[in-house]
Protein backbone atom coordinates (compact mmCIF):
# COMPACT_ATOMS: atom_id res chain seq x y z
CA UNK A 1 0.00 0.00 0.00
CA UNK A 2 1.19 3.57 -0.65
CA UNK A 3 1.88 5.79 2.29
CA UNK A 4 2.73 9.39 2.98
CA UNK A 5 6.50 9.69 3.05
CA UNK A 6 8.38 11.87 5.54
CA UNK A 7 8.68 15.55 4.77
CA UNK A 8 12.39 15.30 4.10
CA UNK A 9 13.47 13.99 0.70
CA UNK A 10 15.31 10.71 1.12
CA UNK A 11 18.56 9.89 -0.65
CA UNK A 12 18.85 6.56 -2.45
CA UNK A 13 21.87 7.43 -4.60
CA UNK A 14 24.06 4.88 -2.77
CA UNK A 15 21.97 1.88 -3.79
CA UNK A 16 23.01 -0.86 -6.21
CA UNK A 17 19.87 -2.89 -5.49
CA UNK A 18 16.28 -2.22 -4.47
CA UNK A 19 15.73 -0.69 -1.04
CA UNK A 20 14.31 -3.01 1.61
CA UNK A 21 10.49 -3.28 1.45
CA UNK A 22 10.01 -1.14 4.56
CA UNK A 23 12.14 1.64 3.00
CA UNK A 24 10.29 1.83 -0.31
CA UNK A 25 8.34 5.04 -0.72
CA UNK A 26 5.37 3.65 -2.69
CA UNK A 27 4.66 -0.05 -2.29
CA UNK A 28 2.33 -1.59 -4.83
CA UNK A 29 1.31 -5.25 -4.91
CA UNK A 30 0.25 -5.15 -8.56
CA UNK A 31 3.70 -4.07 -9.75
CA UNK A 32 5.38 -6.60 -7.44
CA UNK A 33 3.31 -9.41 -8.96
CA UNK A 34 3.97 -8.07 -12.45
CA UNK A 35 7.71 -8.14 -11.82
CA UNK A 36 7.50 -11.78 -10.72
CA UNK A 37 5.42 -12.72 -13.77
CA UNK A 38 7.66 -11.00 -16.33
CA UNK A 39 10.93 -11.97 -14.64
CA UNK A 40 10.02 -15.64 -15.00
CA UNK A 41 10.17 -15.15 -18.78
CA UNK A 42 13.66 -13.61 -18.84
CA UNK A 43 16.40 -16.19 -19.23
CA UNK A 44 19.40 -13.86 -19.05
CA UNK A 45 20.21 -13.39 -15.37
CA UNK A 46 21.71 -9.90 -15.78
CA UNK A 47 18.78 -8.71 -17.86
CA UNK A 48 16.35 -10.17 -15.33
CA UNK A 49 17.95 -8.37 -12.42
CA UNK A 50 18.10 -5.11 -14.37
CA UNK A 51 14.36 -5.35 -15.04
CA UNK A 52 13.56 -6.26 -11.43
CA UNK A 53 15.45 -3.21 -10.17
CA UNK A 54 14.63 -0.68 -12.88
CA UNK A 55 10.87 -1.05 -13.37
CA UNK A 56 9.98 -0.26 -9.72
CA UNK A 57 12.77 2.27 -9.13
CA UNK A 58 10.46 5.27 -9.52
CA UNK A 59 7.99 3.84 -7.01
CA UNK A 60 10.70 2.67 -4.64
CA UNK A 61 12.73 5.85 -4.45
CA UNK A 62 11.08 8.95 -5.95
CA UNK A 63 7.33 9.04 -5.25
CA UNK A 64 6.04 11.16 -2.35
CA UNK A 65 2.33 10.43 -2.39
CA UNK A 66 -0.47 11.63 -0.13
CA UNK A 67 -4.23 11.75 -0.05
CA UNK A 68 -6.92 12.87 2.37
CA UNK A 69 -9.81 10.49 3.10
CA UNK A 70 -9.31 8.79 -0.25
CA UNK A 71 -9.51 12.13 -2.04
CA UNK A 72 -7.29 15.08 -3.03
CA UNK A 73 -4.52 12.87 -4.38
CA UNK A 74 -1.08 14.48 -4.64
CA UNK A 75 2.18 13.04 -5.99
CA UNK A 76 5.51 14.83 -5.83
CA UNK A 77 8.07 12.83 -7.80
CA UNK A 78 11.75 13.72 -7.56
CA UNK A 79 13.94 13.05 -10.57
CA UNK A 80 16.41 10.97 -8.53
CA UNK A 81 19.66 12.41 -7.24
CA UNK A 82 18.24 15.95 -7.53
CA UNK A 83 15.56 16.67 -4.89
CA UNK A 84 13.18 18.44 -7.26
CA UNK A 85 10.38 17.45 -9.62
CA UNK A 86 10.68 18.07 -13.35
CA UNK A 87 7.40 18.14 -15.30
CA UNK A 88 9.02 16.17 -18.11
CA UNK A 89 10.80 13.62 -15.96
CA UNK A 90 7.92 12.92 -13.60
CA UNK A 91 5.56 12.19 -16.49
CA UNK A 92 8.04 9.76 -18.01
CA UNK A 93 8.99 8.21 -14.68
CA UNK A 94 5.50 6.81 -14.10
CA UNK A 95 4.59 6.31 -17.77
CA UNK A 96 5.29 2.51 -17.83
CA UNK A 97 2.61 2.02 -15.15
CA UNK A 98 -0.09 3.81 -17.18
CA UNK A 99 -1.20 0.66 -19.00
CA UNK A 100 -2.19 -0.90 -15.67
CA UNK A 101 -4.28 1.86 -14.06
CA UNK A 102 -7.62 0.23 -14.87
CA UNK A 103 -6.42 -2.88 -13.03
CA UNK A 104 -5.07 -1.20 -9.91
CA UNK A 105 -6.65 1.69 -8.01
CA UNK A 106 -3.41 2.71 -6.26
CA UNK A 107 -1.64 3.23 -9.59
CA UNK A 108 -4.66 5.11 -10.92
CA UNK A 109 -4.59 7.44 -7.91
CA UNK A 110 -0.87 7.98 -8.44
CA UNK A 111 -1.59 9.36 -11.92
CA UNK A 112 -4.40 11.53 -10.60
CA UNK A 113 -2.00 12.81 -7.94
CA UNK A 114 0.63 13.76 -10.50
CA UNK A 115 -1.92 15.46 -12.75
CA UNK A 116 -3.09 17.46 -9.72
CA UNK A 117 0.49 18.36 -8.76
CA UNK A 118 1.53 19.37 -12.28
CA UNK A 119 -1.63 21.43 -12.62
CA UNK A 120 -0.62 23.51 -9.60
CA UNK A 121 2.95 23.80 -10.87
CA UNK A 122 1.80 25.25 -14.19
CA UNK A 123 -0.63 27.60 -12.50
CA UNK A 124 2.28 28.79 -10.36
CA UNK A 125 4.62 29.39 -13.30
CA UNK A 126 4.07 27.91 -16.79
CA UNK A 127 7.63 28.83 -17.80
CA UNK A 128 9.31 26.81 -15.05
CA UNK A 129 10.59 23.31 -15.73
CA UNK A 130 11.23 22.05 -12.18
CA UNK A 131 9.66 22.59 -8.77
CA UNK A 132 10.37 21.98 -5.09
CA UNK A 133 8.16 20.07 -2.66
CA UNK A 134 6.33 23.23 -1.56
CA UNK A 135 5.65 24.08 -5.23
CA UNK A 136 8.18 26.91 -5.39
CA UNK A 137 10.22 27.06 -8.58
CA UNK A 138 13.45 25.05 -8.55
CA UNK A 139 14.52 26.04 -12.05
CA UNK A 140 12.89 28.43 -14.52
CA UNK A 141 14.15 27.26 -17.88
CA UNK A 142 11.50 27.49 -20.57
CA UNK A 143 11.39 24.07 -22.23
CA UNK A 144 8.39 23.61 -24.47
CA UNK A 145 8.44 19.87 -23.86
CA UNK A 146 7.66 20.47 -20.16
CA UNK A 147 4.25 21.74 -21.20
CA UNK A 148 4.00 18.92 -23.72
CA UNK A 149 4.64 16.45 -20.90
CA UNK A 150 1.60 17.76 -18.98
CA UNK A 151 -0.58 17.41 -22.08
CA UNK A 152 0.72 13.88 -22.66
CA UNK A 153 0.16 12.86 -19.05
CA UNK A 154 -3.38 14.23 -19.09
CA UNK A 155 -4.46 12.54 -22.28
CA UNK A 156 -2.60 9.32 -21.47
CA UNK A 157 -4.62 9.05 -18.28
CA UNK A 158 -7.92 9.90 -20.01
CA UNK A 159 -7.35 7.51 -22.90
CA UNK A 160 -6.59 4.65 -20.52
CA UNK A 161 -9.14 5.34 -17.76
CA UNK A 162 -11.90 7.22 -19.63
CA UNK A 163 -12.24 9.24 -16.44
CA UNK A 164 -12.81 13.02 -16.45
CA UNK A 165 -12.47 13.58 -12.69
CA UNK A 166 -8.91 15.02 -12.74
CA UNK A 167 -9.87 17.64 -15.32
CA UNK A 168 -11.21 20.28 -12.96
CA UNK A 169 -11.42 24.02 -13.22
CA UNK A 170 -7.79 24.32 -12.15
CA UNK A 171 -6.75 21.83 -14.84
CA UNK A 172 -8.59 23.86 -17.49
CA UNK A 173 -6.91 27.04 -16.27
CA UNK A 174 -3.54 25.30 -16.56
CA UNK A 175 -4.30 24.20 -20.13
CA UNK A 176 -5.35 27.75 -21.00
CA UNK A 177 -2.06 29.03 -19.56
CA UNK A 178 -0.21 26.57 -21.81
CA UNK A 179 -2.18 27.78 -24.82
CA UNK A 180 -1.38 31.39 -23.89
CA UNK A 181 2.36 30.67 -23.52
CA UNK A 182 2.53 28.86 -26.86
CA UNK A 183 0.69 31.71 -28.57
CA UNK A 184 3.06 34.30 -27.07
CA UNK A 185 6.18 32.29 -27.88
CA UNK A 186 5.21 31.90 -31.53
CA UNK A 187 6.23 35.55 -31.83
CA UNK A 188 9.74 36.83 -32.51
CA UNK A 189 12.37 39.04 -30.91
CA UNK A 190 11.35 42.17 -32.79
CA UNK A 191 10.57 45.29 -30.83
CA UNK A 192 6.80 44.75 -31.03
CA UNK A 193 6.91 41.48 -29.09
CA UNK A 194 10.18 41.32 -27.16
CA UNK A 195 8.75 42.64 -23.89
CA UNK A 196 6.22 39.76 -23.83
CA UNK A 197 8.60 36.90 -24.57
CA UNK A 198 10.33 34.67 -22.08
CA UNK A 199 13.94 35.45 -21.21
CA UNK A 200 16.09 33.57 -18.75
CA UNK A 201 17.25 35.01 -15.43
CA UNK A 202 19.04 33.39 -12.52
CA UNK A 203 17.33 32.84 -9.16
CA UNK A 204 18.68 36.18 -8.00
CA UNK A 205 16.96 37.88 -10.93
CA UNK A 206 20.09 38.59 -12.94
CA UNK A 207 20.30 37.85 -16.64
CA UNK A 208 22.19 34.64 -17.29
CA UNK A 209 25.38 35.31 -19.25
CA UNK A 210 25.31 31.92 -21.00
CA UNK A 211 22.02 32.65 -22.77
CA UNK A 212 22.52 34.96 -25.70
CA UNK A 213 20.86 38.31 -26.31
CA UNK A 214 20.09 39.23 -22.71
CA UNK A 215 18.54 35.87 -21.89
CA UNK A 216 16.26 35.62 -24.91
CA UNK A 217 18.40 33.15 -26.86
CA UNK A 218 19.13 33.33 -30.55
CA UNK A 219 16.60 35.09 -32.80
CA UNK A 220 14.09 33.33 -34.99
CA UNK A 221 11.69 34.38 -37.73
CA UNK A 222 8.00 33.94 -37.04
CA UNK A 223 6.92 30.79 -38.85
CA UNK A 224 4.21 29.16 -36.76
CA UNK A 225 6.65 27.26 -34.55
CA UNK A 226 6.95 27.87 -30.81
CA UNK A 227 10.20 29.15 -29.31
CA UNK A 228 12.16 26.88 -27.01
CA UNK A 229 15.01 28.60 -25.17
CA UNK A 230 16.19 25.36 -23.53
CA UNK A 231 16.33 21.78 -24.76
CA UNK A 232 14.96 18.73 -22.91
CA UNK A 233 18.53 18.30 -21.64
CA UNK A 234 18.17 21.68 -19.83
CA UNK A 235 20.90 23.01 -22.16
CA UNK A 236 20.52 26.26 -24.08
CA UNK A 237 19.12 25.81 -27.59
CA UNK A 238 21.23 26.74 -30.60
CA UNK A 239 18.23 27.82 -32.67
CA UNK A 240 14.92 28.76 -31.05
CA UNK A 241 12.58 26.28 -32.71
CA UNK A 242 13.16 22.75 -31.44
CA UNK A 243 11.43 20.40 -33.87
CA UNK A 244 10.92 17.39 -31.54
CA UNK A 245 9.33 19.58 -28.86
CA UNK A 246 7.07 21.27 -31.39
CA UNK A 247 6.07 17.87 -32.77
CA UNK A 248 5.30 16.65 -29.25
CA UNK A 249 3.10 19.67 -28.62
CA UNK A 250 1.22 19.15 -31.90
CA UNK A 251 0.28 15.68 -30.67
CA UNK A 252 -0.52 16.91 -27.16
CA UNK A 253 -2.75 19.78 -28.26
CA UNK A 254 -4.75 17.54 -30.57
CA UNK A 255 -5.16 14.90 -27.89
CA UNK A 256 -6.14 17.32 -25.14
CA UNK A 257 -8.69 18.90 -27.46
CA UNK A 258 -10.66 15.66 -27.05
CA UNK A 259 -10.78 16.21 -23.28
CA UNK A 260 -11.64 19.88 -23.71
CA UNK A 261 -14.56 18.93 -25.95
CA UNK A 262 -15.74 16.36 -23.38
CA UNK A 263 -15.80 18.93 -20.57
CA UNK A 264 -17.51 21.50 -22.84
CA UNK A 265 -14.49 23.82 -22.99
CA UNK A 266 -15.24 24.30 -26.66
CA UNK A 267 -13.43 27.60 -27.16
CA UNK A 268 -10.22 26.29 -25.60
CA UNK A 269 -10.50 23.17 -27.73
CA UNK A 270 -10.82 25.21 -30.91
CA UNK A 271 -7.78 27.31 -30.04
CA UNK A 272 -5.77 24.18 -29.19
CA UNK A 273 -6.65 22.70 -32.57
CA UNK A 274 -5.69 25.90 -34.39
CA UNK A 275 -2.35 26.08 -32.60
CA UNK A 276 -1.60 22.47 -33.47
CA UNK A 277 -2.37 23.16 -37.13
CA UNK A 278 -0.08 26.21 -37.27
CA UNK A 279 2.78 24.45 -35.52
CA UNK A 280 2.57 21.40 -37.77
CA UNK A 281 2.53 23.63 -40.83
CA UNK A 282 5.69 25.28 -39.47
CA UNK A 283 7.35 21.87 -39.03
CA UNK A 284 6.54 20.90 -42.61
CA UNK A 285 7.71 24.22 -44.05
CA UNK A 286 10.84 24.79 -41.93
CA UNK A 287 11.66 21.61 -40.02
CA UNK A 288 12.44 19.42 -43.03
CA UNK A 289 15.80 19.89 -44.76
CA UNK A 290 17.75 18.20 -47.52
CA UNK A 291 20.78 16.20 -46.39
CA UNK A 292 23.50 15.39 -48.94
CA UNK A 293 23.63 11.73 -47.96
CA UNK A 294 20.23 10.87 -46.48
CA UNK A 295 17.86 13.05 -48.51
CA UNK A 296 15.01 14.79 -46.71
CA UNK A 297 15.28 14.58 -42.91
CA UNK A 298 13.95 16.41 -39.88
CA UNK A 299 16.25 19.06 -38.48
CA UNK A 300 16.73 19.15 -34.70
CA UNK A 301 16.45 22.95 -34.45
CA UNK A 302 15.72 25.72 -36.94
CA UNK A 303 15.41 29.51 -36.84
CA UNK A 304 12.85 30.23 -39.56
CA UNK A 305 15.45 32.19 -41.53
CA UNK A 306 16.75 29.04 -43.26
CA UNK A 307 19.41 27.94 -40.80
CA UNK A 308 19.20 24.54 -39.11
CA UNK A 309 21.01 22.35 -36.59
CA UNK A 310 21.37 18.76 -37.78
CA UNK A 311 21.82 16.40 -34.81
CA UNK A 312 19.79 14.58 -32.22
CA UNK A 313 19.99 14.61 -28.45
CA UNK A 314 19.26 11.59 -26.23
CA UNK A 315 16.79 13.44 -24.04
CA UNK A 316 13.17 12.95 -25.00
CA UNK A 317 11.50 14.45 -26.98
CA UNK A 318 14.08 13.67 -29.62
CA UNK A 319 13.84 13.10 -33.34
CA UNK A 320 14.42 9.40 -32.69
CA UNK A 321 11.38 9.33 -30.39
CA UNK A 322 8.85 10.86 -32.83
CA UNK A 323 6.91 7.58 -33.38
CA UNK A 324 7.03 6.83 -29.65
CA UNK A 325 5.39 10.21 -29.04
CA UNK A 326 2.74 9.53 -31.68
CA UNK A 327 3.83 12.16 -34.19
CA UNK A 328 4.52 9.78 -37.08
CA UNK A 329 4.67 6.08 -37.87
CA UNK A 330 7.90 4.10 -37.57
CA UNK A 331 7.82 3.24 -41.28
CA UNK A 332 7.39 6.86 -42.40
CA UNK A 333 10.03 7.55 -45.08
CA UNK A 334 11.01 10.93 -43.65
CA UNK A 335 11.42 9.42 -40.19
CA UNK A 336 13.43 6.50 -41.53
CA UNK A 337 15.80 8.87 -43.36
CA UNK A 338 16.19 10.86 -40.16
CA UNK A 339 16.74 7.70 -38.10
CA UNK A 340 19.53 6.53 -40.42
CA UNK A 341 21.19 9.93 -40.04
CA UNK A 342 20.84 9.92 -36.25
CA UNK A 343 22.40 6.47 -35.88
CA UNK A 344 25.36 7.24 -38.11
CA UNK A 345 28.69 9.06 -37.99
CA UNK A 346 26.98 11.96 -39.75
CA UNK A 347 25.26 12.82 -36.48
CA UNK A 348 27.89 14.91 -34.64
CA UNK A 349 26.64 13.44 -31.36
CA UNK A 350 27.07 9.75 -32.17
CA UNK A 351 30.04 7.92 -30.70
CA UNK A 352 31.61 4.55 -31.45
CA UNK A 353 33.78 2.82 -28.85
CA UNK A 354 35.42 -0.48 -28.04
CA UNK A 355 32.57 -1.62 -25.80
CA UNK A 356 29.55 0.27 -27.03
CA UNK A 357 28.19 2.94 -29.34
CA UNK A 358 25.29 5.31 -29.23
CA UNK A 359 23.96 8.84 -29.14
CA UNK A 360 25.82 11.30 -26.93
CA UNK A 361 24.93 14.77 -25.66
CA UNK A 362 26.74 18.06 -25.05
CA UNK A 363 24.99 18.13 -21.67
CA UNK A 364 27.72 16.23 -19.80
CA UNK A 365 30.56 18.19 -21.43
CA UNK A 366 32.05 15.28 -23.40
CA UNK A 367 30.97 13.41 -26.51
CA UNK A 368 32.49 10.01 -25.70
CA UNK A 369 29.63 9.05 -23.33
CA UNK A 370 26.63 7.38 -24.96
CA UNK A 371 23.25 7.75 -23.22
CA UNK A 372 21.37 4.53 -22.36
CA UNK A 373 18.12 6.48 -22.69
CA UNK A 374 18.72 6.91 -26.41
CA UNK A 375 19.69 3.26 -26.84
CA UNK A 376 16.45 2.26 -25.12
CA UNK A 377 14.54 4.61 -27.43
CA UNK A 378 16.31 3.07 -30.43
CA UNK A 379 14.98 -0.32 -29.35
CA UNK A 380 11.48 1.01 -28.57
CA UNK A 381 11.20 2.46 -32.08
CA UNK A 382 12.71 -0.53 -33.88
CA UNK A 383 10.80 -3.12 -35.91
CA UNK A 384 13.84 -5.38 -36.19
CA UNK A 385 14.44 -8.15 -33.66
CA UNK A 386 18.19 -8.14 -34.20
CA UNK A 387 18.44 -4.40 -33.57
CA UNK A 388 16.48 -4.79 -30.32
CA UNK A 389 18.77 -7.61 -29.27
CA UNK A 390 21.84 -5.50 -30.04
CA UNK A 391 20.50 -2.61 -27.93
CA UNK A 392 19.86 -4.94 -25.00
CA UNK A 393 23.40 -6.29 -25.29
CA UNK A 394 24.82 -2.76 -25.06
CA UNK A 395 22.67 -1.94 -22.04
CA UNK A 396 23.66 -5.19 -20.34
CA UNK A 397 27.37 -4.56 -20.91
CA UNK A 398 27.31 -1.05 -19.51
CA UNK A 399 25.40 -1.11 -16.20
CA UNK A 400 28.79 -1.33 -14.42
CA UNK A 401 27.66 -3.84 -11.83
CA UNK A 402 24.84 -1.63 -10.53
CA UNK A 403 22.06 -3.22 -12.63
CA UNK A 404 20.58 0.28 -13.03
CA UNK A 405 20.60 2.65 -15.98
CA UNK A 406 22.73 5.79 -15.87
CA UNK A 407 22.59 9.18 -17.52
CA UNK A 408 25.66 8.59 -19.72
CA UNK A 409 28.35 5.92 -20.01
CA UNK A 410 31.81 6.05 -21.59
CA UNK A 411 31.83 4.02 -24.78
CA UNK A 412 35.08 2.25 -23.73
CA UNK A 413 34.60 1.94 -19.97
CA UNK A 414 31.20 1.27 -18.30
CA UNK A 415 32.57 2.34 -14.90
CA UNK A 416 32.91 5.92 -16.16
CA UNK A 417 29.31 7.04 -15.98
CA UNK A 418 27.25 9.99 -14.79
CA UNK A 419 24.38 9.85 -12.26
CA UNK A 420 24.04 6.79 -10.05
CA UNK A 421 20.34 7.48 -9.57
CA UNK A 422 18.41 8.61 -12.64
CA UNK A 423 14.86 7.36 -12.26
CA UNK A 424 13.57 8.26 -15.72
CA UNK A 425 16.18 6.10 -17.47
CA UNK A 426 15.34 3.21 -15.14
CA UNK A 427 11.61 3.53 -15.89
CA UNK A 428 12.28 3.65 -19.60
CA UNK A 429 14.29 0.43 -19.40
CA UNK A 430 11.44 -1.25 -17.53
CA UNK A 431 9.06 -0.04 -20.23
CA UNK A 432 11.35 -1.50 -22.89
CA UNK A 433 11.31 -4.97 -21.34
CA UNK A 434 7.51 -4.87 -21.14
CA UNK A 435 7.38 -3.92 -24.83
CA UNK A 436 9.90 -6.59 -25.85
CA UNK A 437 7.75 -9.13 -24.05
CA UNK A 438 4.84 -8.08 -26.29
CA UNK A 439 6.64 -7.71 -29.62
CA UNK A 440 9.75 -9.94 -29.47
CA UNK A 441 9.13 -12.47 -26.67
CA UNK A 442 11.70 -14.85 -28.12
CA UNK A 443 14.49 -12.38 -27.26
CA UNK A 444 13.71 -12.65 -23.55
CA UNK A 445 14.04 -16.42 -23.72
CA UNK A 446 17.69 -16.11 -24.81
CA UNK A 447 20.95 -15.41 -23.04
CA UNK A 448 21.74 -11.96 -24.45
Amino acid sequence: MPFKAPDDIQNFSHLTSRPEPEDRLFRNDFIENLIKEKSAKIKDTDLRRMFEQCLPNTLDTTVYYSEEDGKHQDAFIVTGDIPAMWLRDSTNQIWPYLQFITEDKELKNLFIGLINRQTQCILNDPYANAFERDNTVWERKFELDSLGAFLRLSYGYYEQAKDLRPFSGDWLRAVNKIIEVIHIEQNTLNRDHQDLLYHFKTRSGHLHPAVRLKGYGYPGKRCGLCRNVFRPSDDESVFPYLIPANAMVVVGLRQVKKILDKISAVESGEVAGQLAYRIERGIKEWGIVEHKKFGEIYAYEVDGFGSSCLMDDPNIPSLLSLPYLGYCSVDNDLYQNTRKFILSEWNPYFANGVLSSGITSPHVGVIDHFWPMATIMQALTSTKEEEVRSCLQILKKTHAGTYFMHESVHVDDPHRFTRHWFSWANSLFGELILEVDKKFPKVLKESI
